[in-house]
């Protein structure tokens, strides 16, 4: 178990150093409850120590530091949003060892909130849309115009070599 606790303290501390987001931080939180609970076979309190010891491992102290700076908006985020829900059922457990380190921002991390995942998509989309434009008219035109040129070129090759063949047909 102490081992399995070692590795997953340096998975985390591995990913964590990329992370900027409050965010990114609670959402690989949130997966790390769902790996507890298989490792524990849903024993609940199994689970909740385990993530306990994993979240006071010494390679995280540094980024627990840094979200004990962050307890409002953490707590705001585990409420409202719906992608890190299972994290709700660790949050005693999470404010417990935030509560007991003391903050110490290391690390500069953004906690504005993320937008909507249908939101985000839906200017993605329309983004998508804006580079398509190509001098006023819309890639699906253009490709459809050279599209249409193609088997323009490939009806003209067949008669022309229809014409040859019945040319060479006749001269026999």
């Amino acid at each position: 178990m102490e081992e399995w606790i070692n590795e997953k303290a340096l998975v985390l501390s591995s990913e964590f150093k990329h992370y900027k987001s409050l965010d990114s931080f609670l959402v690989k939180l949130s997966s790390l409850a769902y790996d507890v609970e298989d490792y524990a076979f849903g024993d609940q309190l199994k689970a909740k120590t385990l993530f306990e010891e994993i979240l006071k491992h010494r390679l995280l102290s540094e980024y627990i530091s840094t979200l004990s700076c962050h307890r409002d908006e953490i707590e705001a985020c585990i409420a409202r949003d719906p992608r890190i829900r299972k994290l709700r059922d660790y949050s005693d457990v999470l404010f417990k060892v935030l509560s007991s380190t003391p903050c110490r921002e290391s690390k500069t991390i953004d906690t504005s909130p993320r937008e909507a995942t249908f939101r985000i998509e839906q200017e993605f989309r329309i983004e998508q849309e804006e580079e398509r434009v190509v001098a006023g008219k819309p890639v699906e035109k253009i490709a459809g115009l050279k599209t249409h040129r193609i088997f323009l070129w490939i009806g003209v090759a067949l008669i022309v070599l229809a014409i040859i063949y019945a040319l060479i047909i006749l001269l026999r």
